[in-house]
């Protein structure tokens, strides 16, 4: 996951999949997505970002199942 600020820095993480089935990862990400906070447990440190300071976050891989209002099987051009 990289998340990148109103600012232009950016930080990344990498993290085992949080989730197994479809249902779980939409709902996870809609918690996620409404929470003033974007919160990372790593390296023994609890990190909180303020999702109103935060441009734009990019997970990869894409989660095998996606919520009905994401576009999918798009390409950057």
């Amino acid at each position: 996951m990289v998340i990148h600020f109103m600012d232009g820095s950016k930080v990344s993480f990498f993290f085992p999949k949080q989730v197994e089935d479809g249902a779980s990862t939409t709902n996870r990400l809609k918690k996620i997505m409404d929470n003033p906070f974007l919160v990372v447990e790593a390296d023994g440190a609890v990190h909180f970002y303020p999702t109103n300071n935060i441009k734009s976050i990019q997970l990869y891989p894409a989660p095998d199942h996606l919520a009905d209002f994401i576009i999918t099987d798009a390409e950057i051009v």
